[in-house]
């Protein structure tokens, strides 16, 4: 009897199994924390810090479900992805967001106006983590990634609506808004994860 494996479902629905740990909300809410904090001490730090973030944050989330989610799936990774790829659709989302923040102050009050910019800032903030949380949603279909995708634009387009443009607050406020979901559902996913897929269990087999 001729079956067809179809390889590429098998490995879709391991990846919807991994992001059910948790891990990546964990990371994400650390990292949006880490970031609000660097932005009180300098907005300056903030480039270099999501640069790196967008280069290198997802092989460290890699490296721990290797450690973490994998063994206990018993999902065996023979290739990785494309992270230049991936890191270039990141970048090319942040570019378009870096167009809309400056279309919106063109049209609100002119490009030399610095308190529109400041202003307009939470918005290009909540476009451009969108476009991250939509990736794993799309990587994961898991539909919670979507969801904080959405509350990352209404939250970053209202904080930029109400917004006075006297400081960079609203980017401070717009991380801590999505911080705090993400770490609830993190811990939320991880803890479930860990009870149902026990170390034990897998080792046992064979």
């Amino acid at each position: 009897m001729n079956r067809n494996i179809d390889i590429g479902a098998m490995d879709r629905r391991a990846r919807s199994a991994g992001y059910g740990d948790g891990l990546v909300e964990i990371s994400a809410a650390v990292v949006l924390l880490a970031v609000a904090l660097g932005w009180l001490a300098h907005p300056s730090f903030v480039g270099i810090v999501a640069a790196f973030i967008v280069l290198y944050g997802w092989k460290l989330v890699d490296r721990v479900r290797a450690r973490v989610t994998y063994p206990r799936i018993g999902y065996h990774r023979e290739r990785r992805d494309e992270p230049k790829a991936t890191a270039r659709g990141v970048l090319l989302f942040i570019g378009g967001a870096l167009l809309l923040m400056v279309l919106v102050i063109l049209i609100a009050g002119g490009l030399t106006d610095a308190s529109e910019w400041r202003r307009a800032a939470p918005l290009m903030s909540g476009v451009s983590l969108a476009g991250g949380f939509s990736y794993a949603g799309t990587q994961s279909g898991l539909p919670r990634y979507r969801m904080i995708a959405g509350l990352s634009v209404v939250s970053g387009a209202l904080l930029w609506w109400f917004g006075s443009g006297e400081s960079y607050a609203g980017v401070i406020w717009h991380l801590v808004v999505l911080a705090v979901p993400l770490a609830v559902i993190g811990v939320w996913s991880l803890v479930r994860f860990v009870h149902a897929h026990p170390v034990s269990g897998i080792a046992n087999d064979g």
